[in-house]
C-alpha cells in the first residue's frame, strides 16, 4: 500500500490535512472488476462500541441491499430489508425520463409510497441536480459541479417552503484522478420569511440526539457559522403570533475530509464511497481511479479495508470509524456479484 502527500490542483477545494507519507506492500490484484460482472446484492452490518464512559459491545444491526437492472444494465430497484429501527422493509424503484431520474421509495408492508426523489443529468451522464423533498414542507437540493469526472462542488440548500431556506456548500481539491479533500465553505446563510415580527429563533446542535441551544437571534436573514461546531443544525421560530417553523439543516455528517487511496488498487464495485453513492443514487458520484483506503476528518475517522478473490472482486469490506469523542463503529460488508 502505498501513501503519498500529493500537490494541490489549482481550481479545486481541498478536502481536510493529509497524513504523513508511509509505504507497505499491497496483497491487492490491481484489475478492476471484470466488465461482464455487476452487484447482485450486500450485507452490511454495523456495531458500535461506546468508549465513554467505558466500553459497552452495542446492538448489531444487519441490512441487505439486492439490485436488479434493466435491459440496458442501469439499476431498476434495489429491495432493502433489515433490523434497523429507523428503517423500513422497503422497495426502491429508478424510473428513466431522458435527463431526469426518479427514484421512488415504498414502504413493502403498506404498499405506501414513502419519498420520491429527483436526479438530473448532465450530457455525460453524471448527477447535476438531486431533489429529495423529505417529509411534509420541508426539502433539500444538492447541485454537483465536477472538473472532468471528478466532483468539484456540493451546494446544498435546504427549505421547508413556507419559512426558512438555508443554504451551504462544499468543495473539493484531486490529484492523478483520485479526490483529495473537501473543504466546507463555513457559512450557512439562513433566510426568515412569510413571518411576522418579533421572531423568536433558537439554533440547537443535533449530537446523537440531543440538542443543545447555541444561540437566539431576532433577525430576517443571518450568516451563520455552522462548522465550528461540527454538528447538523436544527432551527426553531416562533414569530409573535406563535406560528411555528423547524428545519434540520443537512450539514455534511463529515467536516474537512481528507482522502488516501491504495494507488496500486484501480477502482472496482465494491469501494467504499461508490458502493454508498450507488445505493442511493443508483450510480457513482465519486468517480475516484482508485479505492480509497481511508477518510479522515475534523470529527472522525474511517478505515478502510478489503477482501479481493482471485477474479479481482471484492467479496467483503470492512470499515473501521472513530469519532472524536471514542466512538466506534464497525461496518462489514458482504458482496454477492453476478454476470450479465
Amino acid at each position: 500500500m502505498k501513501k503519498y502527500t500529493p500537490l494541490l490542483i489549482a481550481g479545486l477545494v481541498s478536502f481536510g490535512t493529509i497524513i504523513s507519507s508511509s509505504c507497505k506492500k499491497t496483497i491487492h490484484s490491481n484489475a478492476p472488476t471484470p466488465n461482464n460482472v455487476r452487484l447482485l446484492s450486500y450485507t452490511r452490518i454495523t456495531s458500535l462500541t461506546t468508549n465513554v464512559p467505558k466500553s459497552v459491545p452495542g446492538n448489531n444491526i444487519t441490512e441487505s441491499f439486492r439490485f436488479y437492472y434493466d435491459d440496458i444494465n442501469r439499476v431498476s430497484q434495489i429491495v432493502y430489508t433489515g433490523n434497523n429501527s429507523f428503517e423500513i422493509n422497503k422497495r426502491i424503484d429508478f424510473d428513466y425520463f431522458s435527463d431526469t431520474t426518479v427514484k421512488s421509495i415504498t414502504d413493502i408492508v403498506t404498499g405506501i409510497v414513502v419519498e420520491r426523489d429527483t436526479f438530473i443529468r448532465n450530457a455525460d451522464g453524471y448527477i447535476t441536480t438531486a431533489y429529495f423533498p423529505g417529509i411534509g414542507k420541508s426539502g433539500i437540493r444538492y447541485n454537483f459541479d465536477y472538473y472532468g469526472k471528478l466532483l468539484t462542488r456540493i451546494k446544498a440548500t435546504a427549505t421547508d417552503w413556507n419559512h426558512i431556506t438555508m443554504n451551504a456548500q462544499v468543495t473539493y481539491t484531486s490529484v492523478n484522478g483520485d479526490l483529495l479533500k473537501q473543504n466546507p465553505e463555513g457559512k450557512l446563510k439562513t433566510e426568515f420569511y412569510n413571518l411576522t415580527p418579533g421572531l423568536n429563533i433558537d439554533w440547537l446542535n443535533n449530537t446523537m440526539g440531543l440538542y443543545t441551544r447555541i444561540e437566539d437571534l431576532k433577525a430576517s436573514e443571518y450568516t451563520f457559522q455552522p462548522y465550528d461546531h461540527k454538528a447538523p443544525f436544527e432551527v426553531f421560530i416562533q414569530d409573535a403570533l406563535q406560528d411555528t417553523a423547524r428545519l434540520t439543516y443537512p450539514a455534511w455528517d463529515w467536516v474537512g475530509e481528507s482522502y488516501h487511496f491504495y494507488t496500486e488498487d484501480a477502482i472496482r464495485i465494491g469501494d467504499y464511497m461508490q458502493l454508498e453513492s450507488f445505493t442511493r443514487y443508483g450510480d457513482n458520484t465519486f468517480r475516484n481511479n482508485h479505492l480509497v483506503e481511508s477518510i479522515s476528518a475534523t470529527n472522525k475517522n474511517a478505515y478502510i479495508h478489503y477482501v479481493i478473490d482471485a477474479e479481482s472482486k471484492i467479496t467483503q469490506m470492512k470499515v473501521d470509524i472513530k469519532d472524536n469523542v471514542l466512538n466506534k463503529y464497525t461496518l462489514t460488508y458482504d458482496l454477492q456479484y453476478e454476470e450479465y
